[in-house]
């Protein structure tokens, strides 16, 4: 009898020894945080930078302490802002907030999709989002950075159209013409199809360079995005209107795909809400921000607003560089902008704005 209750003990025993030790990693497995490397392309206090480290608090909260960030390193903290990508591609970062505008010199169409006009769905913020988010227009955005880049990209910031900064009058068409001009990405082909000199530096050096005269004018990106770059006491002029970008998602969240991998599914969907939630934060705080920035520089420049007669030529020249991107005989050139056409004609027709 003593020896079966001393067995049924030891089972017992056993049993609960195993269950404790599966609880406790049961525990600790849900107590696992997963830390990430992180650097943004702005520099510390810019308005994007905000918006960088806006996204990695998002991601704290919802995940419930699960994936974290620690800290969001600005430009030139680790690398330059263009650097900071290929160092998420190769893993050095799990993650950078940052602009596929910045790599047109190893993919020229990128900001087809994300903001550039010569794209077809950037003439709203309507058409825009509807077509990365249910057109398909983020999933072929993603194949074409993947064909040079180890990532996979998020938009998390959207913004209005930008302004463009000028030292000279810009009151009629043409007096783009000659002008020398930073712009970035596939702008570069607009802006040039209006007689400008362009020149692409990242948005951190260009308040240097246009107040040292390298420069006639800027584009940057909205009043509340370029709050903090010190534009306002270098330039004389500001044209503001629909110009390159009516609307844009140019700022992506870039993750090496070897961290991203590594997530549960869980909290690959906490990551993708977190960036759903900054870009409508950048939308609807950046856009109030905007207007307060315009009136508190209202006596720092003449605001010039685009015409009629300037806005027909912007179409113009718009479609100009789309005829010219499709000469280029690139696949990927004419595979997004026929992807992005047959999502648009379907939308211009039957889409009502707005709600």
């Amino acid at each position: 009898m003593t020896k079966r209750w001393f067995s049924l003990f030891m089972v017992v025993t056993v049993a609960f020894t195993f269950l404790f030790i599966v609880c406790e990693r049961s525990a600790q497995a849900k107590e696992e945080v997963i830390k990430w490397r992180a650097q943004s392309a702005w520099n510390r206090g810019d308005a994007f930078h905000d918006e960088a480290e806006y996204f990695i608090e998002a991601v704290k909260r919802m995940s419930g302490g699960r994936l974290v960030l620690p800290k969001m390193f600005a430009s030139g903290e680790i690398v330059g802002p263009i650097e900071a990508m290929t160092e998420a591609s190769a893993g050095r970062l799990d993650l950078t907030h940052n602009s596929g505008m910045y790599v047109a010199g190893t993919l020229p169409w990128a900001g087809l999709s994300i903001g550039s006009r010569p794209g077809w769905t950037n003439e709203s913020i309507f058409s825009q989002v509807r077509y990365l988010y249910e057109g398909g227009g983020l999933d072929i955005y993603n194949k074409y950075i993947q064909t040079k880049y180890n990532l996979i990209s998020f938009p998390a910031v959207i913004t209005a159209s930008e302004a463009v900064y000028s030292i000279k009058p810009i009151r009629k068409i043409e007096d783009f013409k000659g002008l020398k001009i930073r712009t970035s990405g596939l702008n570069k082909v607009f802006f040039e199809e209006l007689g400008c000199t362009c020149v692409s530096i990242p948005m951190t050096d260009v308040t240097p360079a246009m107040s040292r005269g390298e420069l006639d004018a800027c584009e940057m990106s909205s009043f509340y995005i370029d709050s903090k770059s010190g534009i306002e006491d270098v330039a004389k002029y500001v044209l503001v209107g629909y110009i390159h970008q009516p609307v844009g998602a140019t700022v992506q969240i870039f993750i090496n795909m070897k961290s991203w991998n590594a997530l549960p599914d869980d909290l690959k969907k906490i990551v993708e809400y977190a960036a759903n939630v900054s870009m409508w934060h950048a939308f609807e705080y950046g856009g109030y921000m905007d207007q307060l920035i315009a009136e508190k520089w209202e006596n720092k420049w003449e605001v010039i607003k685009v015409t009629p007669e300037m806005q027909a030529e912007f179409e113009k020249a718009t479609e100009r560089a789309r005829t010219r991107i499709l000469a280029s005989g690139d696949p990927w050139a004419k595979k997004i902008l026929d992807h992005q056409k047959g999502f648009y004609d379907k939308y211009k027709k039957y889409a009502i704005e707005p709600w």
